[in-house]
């Protein structure tokens, strides 16, 4: 097999958009084509048509409101590596960067990587006057508001790192496209969803022309890593591929994926009473893996800063539902974060998570129940 091209001359891919099929199908076909030594390290940027996209292990009917989307003509596509779900908006960027696992500058292990590009990004943001900055593990964000998420995956001697911008988001087509449990949630609490993110637009007041975001991110990447990125296009070879791939991933089989290779979750929402007012933890459990998939945490306590709970989540996000594991994670997010929460310790948030993983567990145990009960009836 060729070896894989790890030096720093990066070939840029401008990609119009493309639906989201045909982008997942370009995916795969730049990750398999680099890995085979086919083709040169590649950066690429993405936009894409209104789409909800799922990670590669989700349950398609338990992240996305399949419904609405039929409806609304909003395309539904599952990518090849994992994560969560995402809502593209028409102006929302992407960007990819492909290249060998030795590649000169890129550490190999994989937190060390995100830190370095996602500062890369942060620092291509600036530019434009964003005060974006990278926040622990993989997102970017502006005044504790994430602003951008990354991710990726490898094959052989590749891999690749994915980042998405959120440019002009829309947070409430956002609610109706993706399945929160929103029939359990407050107004405060979707309130505080919104409070979570935000966009280029809401921090400039306007959408600048996307070739000046690409320049930035460029620019933010060239003076980190110091790499040559030229503009190029699709080789006959990646086109031969994504005319093979794309009708697999156009299918139901894909974007719902087999019952034996899909991930199913937990909702719950749990309620606790601390000295210093109401903690409510809203927990999606991963139950394939049995680990936290995320959770909002909201109430009636007073934080300062306001962002620490923002980063509490970020910190649980992933997390094994193991109690010690869950304990060391909260206590020492607190031991290395200056935070005052008046008549709320860190015990305190430690029992108001537990509590939510004992109502997920609860409500997994019932709706098993539930199952073989029926099964049982329809004999």
């Amino acid at each position: 097999m060729p070896s894989v091209d790890n030096s720093t001359a990066f070939r840029v891919l401008d990609s119009a958009p493309y639906t989201a099929a045909e982008h997942m199908a370009l995916d795969k076909v730049i990750i398999s084509a680099h890995s085979q030594g086919i083709i040169p390290n590649t950066m690429r940027f993405l936009q894409f048509k209104p789409c909800v996209l799922v990670g590669a292990h989700q349950n398609t009917f338990l992240e996305v409101n399949v419904p609405y989307c039929l409806q609304n003509g909003i395309e539904i596509n599952r990518r090849i590596t994992g994560g969560g779900s995402l809502y593209w908006g028409r102006l929302e960027l992407g960007w990819e960067l492909y290249a060998g696992k030795n590649t000169p500058g890129i550490p190999r292990k994989v937190e060390s990587m995100y830190r370095l590009l996602c500062e890369a990004m942060a620092r291509g943001l600036k530019t434009i006057g964003l005060d974006a900055a990278y926040r622990p593990v993989n997102d970017i964000e502006i005044k504790g508001r994430k602003i951008s998420g990354t991710g990726g995956t490898e094959l052989a001697d590749s891999f690749v790192f994915q980042c998405s911008l959120l440019v002009d988001f829309d947070v409430d087509q956002m609610l109706r496209v993706l399945r929160f449990p929103l029939e359990k949630l407050g107004d405060k609490a979707v309130k505080s969803m919104r409070e979570r993110v935000t966009s280029i637009k809401e921090q400039l007041g306007y959408v600048p022309e996307a070739s000046l975001i690409k320049q930035a991110i460029l620019l933010g990447l060239q003076k980190t890593l110091g790499y040559e990125f030229s503009p190029g296009g699709l080789t006959s070879q990646e086109t031969d591929m994504l005319t093979e791939y794309l009708p697999y991933f156009q299918s139901e089989a894909w974007i719902y994926g087999k019952a034996d290779s899909v991930i199913n979750t937990v909702d719950c929402i749990a309620n606790y009473k601390a000295p210093g007012g109401l903690i409510r933890v809203q927990m999606r459990l991963d139950e394939g893996v049995r680990v936290i998939k995320y959770l909002i945490i909201s109430g009636d306590f007073f934080a300062y800063p306001a962002r620490v709970i923002n980063d509490l989540e970020a910190a649980l996000k992933n997390t094994p539902i193991g109690e010690q594991r869950i304990t060391d994670t909260i206590k020492n997010f607190f031991l290395t974060n200056q935070a005052e929460i008046p008549g709320v310790s860190p015990e305190h948030f430690v029992e108001a998570v537990l509590l939510a993983v004992e109502k997920a567990k609860e409500a997994h145990l019932a709706e098993k129940v539930s199952t073989e009960v029926c099964c049982e009836n329809n004999k």
